[in-house]
């Protein structure tokens, strides 16, 4: 059977499924395609391992409905980002750091998701405004979180977002140390994305729909983000 066949009859069955069992089928994709990559950039795949990550990869897009415009690598913007002041990423940036002390572990970094200030601008029509002209309609799941990776060690494997996170907003507030680490989209078809954001900085890109890790943090280094999650409709 051919690659493009089974793409094409993973976004049958995903067409019949009811939201949760959609949300495991991307799961599973999402797992192979973690436990896959390993191998890839490390050279140590076989072919055939290699050929089940392309279509792990090719068919999670297909579980969703095409956006307006073509996103190449999944990447919507990149930069200082229209929406926010230099006001708003200062209050940000002292908000994050009093929020640390409260913040728990979840798998392999920490998070604080209900600071109030985080939450309010996630609701902000700046960003839902701006991220419509881009993607079309979206809804803001009132989903911000702060994230920290402030331990050797930290990060997050290869994964894709759940839908409440379809598009992830993504600002860095602090990488100070040896700034080792980085995010890493894998979207299919197309070279490896490694993205180090300077303190202030977004990264918009579609995270139910592209592979992404943090690569782990190393002895010195302290990264604090906030990330805004938004659904396509």
């Amino acid at each position: 059977m051919q690659t493009a066949r089974l793409e094409e009859h993973l976004s049958e069955l995903a067409r019949g499924l009811d939201p949760a069992e959609r949300e495991d089928l991307k799961l599973i994709l999402s797992m192979a395609a973690g436990g896959l990559l390993g191998g890839h950039t490390q050279g140590t795949n076989t072919p055939r391992q290699d050929k089940a990550l392309s279509v792990a990869q090719r068919a999670l897009p297909l579980l969703h409905k095409p956006v307006q415009t073509e996103i190449k690598g999944g990447v919507v913007f990149r930069g200082r980002a229209p929406f926010f002041t230099e006001r708003d990423i200062q209050a940000l940036d002292a908000e994050s750091r009093n929020e640390r002390a409260r913040a728990g572990r979840f798998h392999d970094h920490l998070v604080v998701n209900d600071a109030p200030l985080a939450r309010g601008l996630a609701l902000s029509s700046d960003i839902r405004d701006y991220l419509e002209s881009k993607v079309g309609p979206v809804f803001a799941t009132n989903k911000a979180n702060y994230l920290y990776y402030d331990a050797p060690g930290l990060g997050i494997d290869p994964h894709v977002d759940v839908d409440e996170f379809s598009l992830n907003v993504l600002t860095m507030l602090e990488h100070s140390g040896t700034r080792r680490s980085s995010l890493m989209l894998y979207p299919p078809d197309l070279p490896e994305q490694e993205v180090r954001l300077e303190p202030g900085e977004t990264l918009i890109f579609m995270a139910d729909r592209v592979t992404h890790e943090r690569i782990r943090t190393i002895d010195d280094e302290k990264i604090r983000i906030v990330s805004f999650g938004y659904k396509l409709l």
